[in-house]
C-alpha cells in the first residue's frame, strides 16, 4: 500500500485499532473512523490530520473517503430517515390492534395509543417521560401534534407517519388525564369510557405529568408520578415488537350485582398424593424472577444508549469536518 513517511505513523494507528475492533481499515466506514476519533483523543488539529490521512489512502486506492462531510452527512441522514421510519410503521401497526372496549382495556388502550404516536414521531424515551400536558399542543386543521420538551427539543406527530388522527389521540387522553385529575376514583373514567354520562372535568393543569403508573384496576393513585423512561420503554417494546397482549378486561358492576345460579352438587373429589417440595422452592423461584427480570429490565434502553451514540459519533464527526480548514477533507 502506497503511504507515505508522514503518514505512516497515523495509518499505522489507525489499521492497529481497527484491527483490534475487527474493522477492516480499508474500505472504512464513516462510523468506524468516527469511533477511531473518539476512543484516540487529541487536538483538533490531530484530529484533522488523522482525518486527512485516512482519506488520502482511500483516494489513492479508488475507495470513498470515509471522512468526507457529504459521505457522512449522506450516513447521518439516512440512518434517521431509516430509524424513524420503521418505529413509525411498527407504532402504525401497534396502533391498529389496539383495541377499543372494556375496563380497564380501553384505558391502558388510549395510554398507549399517546405513547405511540410520541414513538412514532422519533420522541426518545427519557424526554416521553419528561413530558407535561402543557407540552403537547395540537393544530386542527392540519392534523398534527407539537411535542416541546422541557429541554426545547421540537417534535411534531402527522398523520401519513401513524395512518391515524394524532389529534384525536391526543384529545381523548387529554380528556382521560382530565378526568382522572378532577376524580380521582378510577370509576368515573370506566364510566365515561362505556359511553355512560359523566360531569365534564375542567381542563387539568399544565403541569400535569402526560403519563403516570396505572395498576390492573385502571387507577393511577391520589399522588401519580410520572412513568420513568424504564416505565415507558417496557410498555412500547412490546407493542413496537407486535408481542403486545391486551389488558385483561374486568367485569361490568352489572356482572357483580347480577344473581348467579346455585352450582350443581359435584362428587367428593378423590383424595390425591400430594408431594412433598422443598420449603424453600418458592423463595428459590421468587428470587430467579427477580434477578431475571433486573437483568433484562434496561435491554431497550441499552440497545437505544449504543444507537444514541452512534449519532453523537457520526454528529461529532461531521462538526469537525465542517470546520473551514481544508486539511479535513484532503
Amino acid at each position: 500500500m502506497a503511504v507515505n513517511r508522514r503518514e505512516q505513523a497515523v495509518w499505522g494507528l489507525f489499521a492497529d485499532w481497527c484491527a483490534a475492533h475487527e474493522q477492516p481499515p480499508l474500505p472504512a466506514a464513516p462510523l468506524t473512523l468516527a469511533r477511531f476519533l473518539a476512543e484516540n483523543p487529541a487536538t483538533v488539529a490531530s484530529q484533522r490530520r488523522r482525518v486527512g490521512v485516512v482519506n488520502a489512502v482511500h483516494r489513492r486506492r479508488g475507495h470513498r473517503p470515509p471522512g468526507h462531510v457529504e459521505t457522512v452527512r449522506e450516513l447521518i441522514d439516512s440512518r434517521r430517515r431509516g430509524t424513524v421510519a420503521a418505529r413509525a410503521d411498527a407504532a402504525a401497526a401497534a396502533l391498529a390492534r389496539l383495541p377499543r372496549r372494556g375496563w380497564p382495556t380501553a384505558l391502558f388502550a388510549r395510554r398507549d395509543a399517546m405513547l405511540l404516536t410520541l414513538a412514532a414521531a422519533a420522541v426518545p424515551y427519557t424526554r416521553i417521560a419528561s413530558l407535561r400536558l402543557g407540552d403537547i399542543d395540537s393544530d386542527q386543521r392540519g392534523d398534527t401534534v407539537s411535542v416541546t420538551c422541557p429541554d426545547g427539543t421540537a417534535y411534531t406527530a402527522t398523520t401519513p407517519a401513524i395512518d391515524a388522527s394524532p389529534v384525536s389521540v391526543w384529545e381523548e387522553w387529554r380528556e382521560i388525564r382530565g378526568l382522572q385529575h378532577q376524580f380521582p376514583s378510577p370509576r368515573i373514567v370506566a364510566a365515561h369510557l362505556r359511553g355512560q354520562q359523566v360531569r365534564n372535568a375542567a381542563a387539568a393543569p399544565v403541569h400535569l405529568p402526560l403519563f403516570t403508573p396505572i395498576d390492573r384496576w385502571g387507577d393511577c393513585g391520589l399522588a401519580p408520578t410520572a412513568l420513568t423512561p424504564a416505565a415507558v420503554s417496557a410498555i412500547l417494546a412490546p407493542h413496537l415488537e407486535g408481542t403486545a397482549l391486551p389488558h385483561a378486561p374486568l367485569p361490568a358492576p352489572e356482572a357483580h350485582r347480577a344473581r348467579r345460579p346455585a352450582p350443581r352438587a359435584e362428587p367428593a373429589p378423590v383424595p390425591e398424593t400430594v408431594m412433598t417440595l422443598d420449603p424453600e422452592t418458592f423463595g428459590r423461584g421468587l428470587a430467579a424472577r427477580r434477578r431475571a427480570a433486573t437483568d433484562l429490565a434496561g435491554v431497550t434502553d441499552v440497545l437505544d444508549d449504543v444507537e444514541d451514540r452512534a449519532s453523537r459519533l457520526l454528529d461529532d464527526l461531521l462538526r469537525l469536518l465542517d470546520d473551514p480548514d481544508p486539511g479535513a477533507q484532503r
